[in-house]
């Protein structure tokens, strides 16, 4: 165990630098909160270092989680330093840092997946990841233009829905896309759209599919459209409303593939 007092230590230096970029290539994700931390070693994650505000050492949530990781892993902080470290106010004094698990995108894929097309805000990417666990997905593409899904915005926002999926982040997704559709076991793909589409509720989907849903502004680029097998809408009230949000969106579109076939319709 390491116990940190000073602002001038250079493990503590190095995390505040690190924060400012967690979640992106080359550097670590950071899970704030007992409810973060105990998805990730409930899943039997790695764990790289366990930061513990010295006034919540022992509090049962902050004991339940490092009774699960080595002491040696532990660094124990004055609550100054924890609070320079924290992105949230009212802090629960522990966070958990660890490498960014490295994933390849898989050729085949045997369930249905979700690719997120140049979506920006951090709030719609975790919930969108929420409401895919939720929905039993399982692996999760984003292409460019989406916000990092293993920021700490979107690591909050998804309420530890990461640990359940496979996330896969792209530079283009339509390349990966292409070769996928080669391959004669291919699930169809579906996306979402406004244009020549044919509505959500009247449509019979597959049992599985790859998915598209677009970004708030522009939708579903015109690249990734190109590559879909159908196009599907959701008809709602136009009057004061032009769209729906993204997430949504993707909620009804899931949930009623899981209905349609659940049900047997």
């Amino acid at each position: 165990m390491k116990e940190i007092q000073s602002r001038a230590n250079p493990l503590f230096r190095q995390w505040l630098h690190d924060k400012a970029h967690a979640g992106r290539p080359g550097h670590l994700v950071w899970l704030e909160g007992p409810h973060l931390c105990q998805s990730w070693l409930q899943n039997q994650l790695e764990v790289k270092w366990l930061l513990i505000d010295q006034t919540r050492f022992d509090h049962p949530e902050v004991v339940q989680i490092r009774n699960q990781i080595d002491p040696a892993n532990w660094v124990v902080i004055s609550t100054s330093l924890f609070d320079a470290l924290s992105d949230v106010k009212s802090h629960q004094g522990v966070t958990l840092l660890a490498d960014l698990p490295a994933r390849e995108i898989p050729v085949d894929i045997h369930g249905s997946a979700v690719v997120l097309d140049g979506i920006q805000d951090p709030g719609n990417v975790g919930t969108l990841l929420r409401t895919c666990a939720a929905a039993g997905i399982q692996t999760v593409i984003a292409n460019a233009g989406t916000a990092g899904c293993w920021s700490p915005k979107v690591l909050r926002s998804a309420q530890g829905a990461h640990a359940g999926l496979h996330i896969h982040e792209t530079r283009d997704a339509s390349d990966w896309l292409r070769a996928y559709r080669e391959n004669a076991s291919s699930l169809p793909v579906i996306a979402t759209t406004l244009e020549e589409a044919t509505s959500l509720f009247s449509m019979r989907l597959p049992a599985r599919a790859i998915w598209i849903f677009g970004s708030e502004g522009q939708g579903v680029s015109s690249e990734m459209l190109s590559l879909a097998d159908h196009r599907v809408r959701i008809d709602h009230n136009q009057q004061y409303v032009e769209s729906l949000n993204v997430a949504t969106a993707a909620a009804l579109c899931l949930f009623e593939q899981a209905r349609q076939h659940r049900t047997g319709r």
